[in-house]
């Protein structure tokens, strides 16, 4: 099969990483790998046996045809797919105990469903009738399958250094990543008692906004590597419904300690992370934990084991 990677290019959106990552992990696997998106791909291509990999909101010129399979994110309209008669297609959906959002209204339960790999869980379509019914679409179809997934390290398995546990930190904490105050992804209240705490232990605790300044991939390793601790706390909406972040595989792979507040992560981890729900207490307790060495190295190679895309692309592979 030939892989088409379809969606954003890179950089354009934040989903744009996830096709970049997968991209880069297929190519490592030798599969036959193509990255177009609906304003840059080819009239020529032949465009049957393929497996795509897109998302709902940037496949409006996808090619579909009955000998290839769709992987489709945030999907609003199935129908499209199965009425056009593909070979397959599966609902790529987050990995979480709830979801509620423009596109999805949807309760997981981990154990009813069947897992496919660590942090991948296959819900198989049934004989029934289900009813779409989102802020775009509403109306009923045949089941189809659906496939909760959790994003990973892109870091490839061999890119994953066990020197960089001994990475010169320096006395800051840096984290790239979203502080909001408020609406669905409010995290501040719970992130403001850790950073109290680092302004009391005189040490600076500096924010990169993504959206503000997007910084290249390297940089954002960079950042990360040399930071005091490689924090990840989670706003009470994640907490409630079991986000599980690629963070902190992302900052477990690059040689630090995973931190977390989150129960959820913590489980889908396996325990491989340090997990406190008092942030202040988080704070305290990374900097003891940064230094166990031997805690970290066994974590780095459990996420070199489970949790790159090489290992997320052979759940995908199961499904078909």
């Amino acid at each position: 099969m030939k892989i088409i990677i379809w969606g954003y290019p890179l950089h354009s959106h934040t989903h744009s990483y996830i096709h970049d990552a997968f991209y880069k992990a297929f190519k490592h696997l030798n599969y036959e790998t193509y990255w177009f998106d609906d304003n840059n791909f080819p009239k020529d291509f032949d465009w049957n046996d393929c497996l795509f990999w897109t998302e709902g909101f940037a496949d409006k010129n996808i090619p579909l045809n009955s000998s290839s399979v769709y992987f489709v994110h945030v999907c609003p309209n199935p129908a499209k797919y199965i009425n056009a008669g593909v070979k397959k297609f599966i609902d790529v959906r987050y990995n979480h105990l709830w979801h509620k959002d423009h596109v999805y209204s949807y309760s997981l339960n981990k154990k009813s469903v069947e897992s496919v790999g660590k942090c991948c869980y296959l819900q198989p379509k049934t004989n029934n009738k289900i009813l779409v019914q989102n802020d775009y679409y509403n109306y009923e179809i045949d089941d189809y399958d659906k496939f909760y997934i959790t994003w990973a390290t892109n870091k490839l398995p061999h890119e994953i250094n066990f020197e960089d546990v001994n990475y010169s930190r320096e006395n800051k904490i840096y984290f790239c990543g979203n502080l909001s105050s408020s609406g669905r992804c409010e995290n501040y209240s719970n992130f403001i008692p850790f950073i109290n705490e680092c302004q009391k232990n005189n040490i600076p605790f500096i924010h990169n906004d993504p959206f503000r300044n997007p910084l290249i991939e390297e940089e954002v390793v960079l950042r990360t590597k040399k930071s005091l601790i490689a924090i990840d706390i989670r706003g009470n909406e994640h907490l409630k419904n079991g986000y599980v972040p690629c963070r902190t595989f992302k900052s477990i792979s690059a040689g630090h300690l995973g931190t977390t507040n989150s129960e959820e992560v913590y489980k889908e981890l396996e325990g491989n992370c340090l997990y406190e729900p008092n942030t202040t207490n988080l704070f305290y307790k990374s900097l003891e934990k940064t230094n166990d060495k031997e805690f970290i190295l066994n974590s780095m190679k459990y996420i070199k084991d489970n949790h790159t895309y090489i290992n997320r692309i052979e759940s995908i592979l199961k499904l078909i």
